[in-house]
């Protein structure tokens, strides 16, 4: 896949303002109408698929507005949908190699996402809980009840709230397979726990023995597992620091050390970033809000690694509406 694209500011501001117009769209005829083509057209490819956002919410609960449509699939089909849905006149832009490319429509957008929050894929086992559901007299592919809820409390920020909110609608329609989301919650296991205690406290249904069971995961790692637990990142008299051949650190340590220092200062509070290290280099990825962000994640990374090649793959998230729009209510 091609690398990320560095925008200049004209282009960043022309991407931010179809942003805008995407996830703002109120003409919902035309949206139905270019979600069937689309699925017809991967369908008729053999492409797996299942539909993760507004959509899929509606399908398994929550009767809410859309106005784009979301397609999770494997990484490995996602040029592949690209090419089909462009052989049919959609247009198309590889938005992040790393997680996300677009098509559109009649100005309807279609996100071909292929790696969620929290590192969630469209793997063998999403793909086997995937149900057929009912949606405007056709069938579609939804995401399981499970995974729904997995992926919208791991995807949950401060700006798009809507996520919150979208699990614990699903949440409350019951159907729930337990003992699956209990395993699904590895990917985000505190978020799925806030979750879970939110709800009942709203009065939805959450058995207790789940709540307790995944609170003793997250809490009580001893009682599941069966050697002592390591904190590879604490530091204690009796841990001795891991090093590599050369008697440096190692990638492990400095990754611990980085995170932390992200964590800790001021500048950076609010980020999404991932951070990757080899034996030589360091690549960060994600989002922050500001450039000041940016510059500020870059000071820190290469001030506690200077030994290592530093790759900023970050994207710089511009929030609210472009200059002179109208929120669509």
């Amino acid at each position: 896949m091609d690398t990320k694209k560095v925008l200049s500011h004209a282009e960043e501001k022309e991407q931010c303002e179809r942003d805008y117009h995407d996830h703002n769209l109120s003409d919902l005829p035309s949206l139905e109408k270019i979600l069937f083509e689309a699925i017809d057209i991967i369908e008729k490819s053999g492409i797996p698929y299942a539909l993760i956002g507004g959509v899929a919410a509606k399908s398994l609960g929550r009767p809410r507005v859309t106005h784009d449509i979301d397609l999770f699939v494997r990484p490995d089909d996602a040029e592949r949908v690209l090419e089909v849905l462009e052989a049919k006149g959609f247009t198309s832009q590889k938005r992040d190699p790393y997680w996300l490319f677009k098509a559109w429509r009649e100005n309807i957008l279609v996100d071909v996402i292929f790696k969620s929050s929290g590192d969630i894929y469209f793997d063998e086992e999403v793909r086997s809980h995937v149900r057929r559901v009912p949606y405007l007299g056709r069938y579609v592919n939804a995401i399981s009840p499970e995974d729904f809820i997995v992926i919208k409390a791991a995807a949950h920020q401060e700006h798009n709230p809507h996520h919150w909110h979208d699990a614990l609608a699903v949440l409350k329609q019951g159907n729930i397979e337990w003992e699956y989301l209990l395993k699904r919650a590895k990917h985000a296991p505190r978020r799925i726990l806030a979750l879970l205690i939110y709800g009942q406290s709203n009065d939805i249904a959450v058995p207790n023995d789940v709540i307790e069971r995944l609170y003793r995961s997250v809490f009580d790692a001893s009682s599941y597992a069966p050697e002592a637990v390591v904190h590879p990142y604490r530091n204690a008299v009796y841990e001795q620091p891991e090093t590599s051949e050369e008697g440096t650190d190692s990638p492990i340590y400095v990754k611990g050390r980085i995170m932390e220092a992200l964590t800790s200062d001021e500048r950076i509070a609010e980020h999404d970033v991932k951070i990757m290290i080899s034996d030589k280099t360091i690549v960060a990825k994600g989002e922050v809000f500001t450039h000041e962000q940016m510059d500020a994640l870059s000071e820190v990374i290469t001030k506690m690694a200077p030994d290592f090649e530093f790759k900023n793959l970050v994207n710089v998230r511009i929030l609210g509406a472009p200059e002179g729009s109208e929120a669509i209510k």
